[in-house]
């Protein structure tokens, strides 16, 4: 044994993990983690502040703008299916570093994109990397928290979206509104005049920084190297992990651990994964079909309900959507701890089958409430049923992203768990990319009509979660 230590103990890697309380060593590998998830919010919501802009600036038709706005969603679903993958066969930690790279990248690169050709690759490139960060982080993370914490610190995880949204709204603000002169562009030293937009981009760059954070403070998981029959390498970290938390080491041994390769996809198919992988993969679709079709057009919804007004503060004057969105975001936090708590008390197939279905509940409210919508001779026309329909949609529908991170590693066992992660997430994204397309197609036929088909996801899959999910909660990872 190494260390010194030795044992009579045949414990496997779940119950050594489970015996090492939550410490510093988690807070600070959710900070990490979730500061790479932060950024990719801020990377995903960019666009939806840039597309008017760009729309104005390169002549966009309908439809280019659509396929522009989705770029970032196609390249998620090979993200997701290639990173995840790769993740279970060269590891947690490897595929983290490049995820984050990657998207880091081609977001500054976009910076420099001329016309639509050129925007759409290199937000379908950024969109790789995102869809892979995606999968990899959930993975990484949840390999190493104890049993009775994890759910509620995979949706602390989600939680640092809204982060990212923030800062997106923050950026847009300061390059597209207060620095940006009457031709839409900031006078920068030395480069002198350069449209906004550019400059938006260009700042989505420096989360690439964050590679070097991940490279000297993370290592790989004990499961991932356990499962790749490293039991010495696996005993190191474990130690590693207890002493930061200052608990005892206790090794796992070699004849507690089933030694596995990669199985690949064919492995989520197979009798015993397949009903999980096609009932979390529907849950996946919905809640993207839903959230990206929903607020890729938000602003234009918002706009179209007539409810955008500038507001001063302090002297300054914000303009209304830049509120909205900062209200819509901060609301999510709310939704996110309400989930934490939910998934640890009942469980996590109730809380997302319950929060998905709300978040549909709620879409219709805020759609029915639009201006020259009568639906049934119901009076839900208005400022506060509008607000309050959408404020409530964000809640649930940002609880629900937290709850189904937090139930989709725990349904798949180590050797696939990325790649299950991956599958699921790329059919999601699939939904991400429709969603928009349908939501904006139905659009000039009326704003109930676009949002109807969201809400009726929403609601569906959560339906589906309730009646053929199974819960996960407080089983140890396999």
């Amino acid at each position: 044994m190494p260390n010194g230590v030795t044992t009579d103990e045949r414990v496997t890697v779940s119950e050594v993990m489970d015996r090492i309380p939550v410490g510093a060593f988690h807070r600070r590998l959710l900070a990490i983690c979730g500061s790479a998830w932060a950024f990719d919010g801020m990377e995903v919501i960019i666009i939806s502040f840039t597309l008017p802009v760009l729309i104005s600036a390169w002549g966009l038709s309908g439809l280019s703008a659509g396929l522009l706005g989705s770029a970032s969603l196609v390249g998620m679903i090979a993200g997701n299916w290639v990173w995840g993958w790769y993740a279970d066969k060269r590891g947690r930690i490897d595929a983290f570093q490049w995820t984050v790279l990657v998207y880091s990248v081609f977001a500054g690169l976009t910076a420099f994109a001329t016309g639509f050709y050129s925007g759409f690759a290199l937000r379908f490139l950024t969109g790789v990397g995102l869809g892979g960060a995606l999968a990899v982080d959930t993975s990484y993370l949840s390999e190493h928290l104890p049993t009775d914490r994890r759910g509620r610190y995979l949706v602390y995880l989600d939680a640092f979206w809204p982060l990212g949204n923030v800062l997106a709204v923050v950026l847009a603000w300061l390059f597209l509104s207060v620095l940006t002169g009457p031709a839409g562009t900031v006078t920068v030293p030395v480069l002198g005049a350069v449209a906004g937009w550019r400059l938006l981009f260009a700042s989505a760059a420096f989360p690439a920084l964050l590679v070097f954070v991940i490279r000297s403070q993370l290592r790989e998981t004990p499961y991932y190297l356990a499962r790749r029959g490293d039991i010495d390498g696996a005993n190191e970290r474990i130690r590693a992990i207890a002493e930061e938390n200052g608990e005892e080491f206790t090794p796992i041994t070699a004849e507690s651990v089933e030694t596995t390769e990669s199985a690949g996809y064919s492995r989520l198919f197979e009798t015993d994964l397949r009903a999980r992988t096609a009932m979390i993969a529907t849950a996946w679709f919905a809640i993207n079909f839903g959230y990206y079709g929903v607020f890729i057009w938000l602003p234009q919804t918002v706009g179209a309900a007539g409810v955008v007004e500038s507001i001063s503060v302090g002297g300054v004057t914000l303009e209304g959507i830049y509120v909205y969105f900062l209200l819509i975001a901060l609301v999510q936090f709310p939704g996110y701890f309400s989930a934490a708590y939910l998934v640890e008390k009942i469980g996590r197939k109730p809380t997302l089958g319950s929060y998905l279905a709300l978040s549909g509940v709620f879409t219709f409210v805020f759609a029915a409430s639009m201006p020259n919508v009568s639906l049934f001779g119901a009076g839900l026309s208005g400022f506060w049923p509008f607000f309050g329909g959408l404020l409530a949609a964000s809640f649930f529908t940002l609880g629900a992203w937290g709850a189904i991170y937090a139930y989709t590693p725990e349904l798949f066992p180590t050797e696939v768990r990325g790649t299950g992660n991956g599958f699921a997430g790329g059919v999601g994204k699939i939904g991400a990319v429709l969603g928009p397309i349908l939501a904006g197609a139905l659009v000039e036929t009326g704003y109930l009509v676009a949002l109807a088909p969201l809400a009726v996801a929403f609601l569906l899959g959560g339906l589906v979660v309730l009646v053929f999910g199974r819960e996960t909660m407080g089983e140890p990872l396999f």
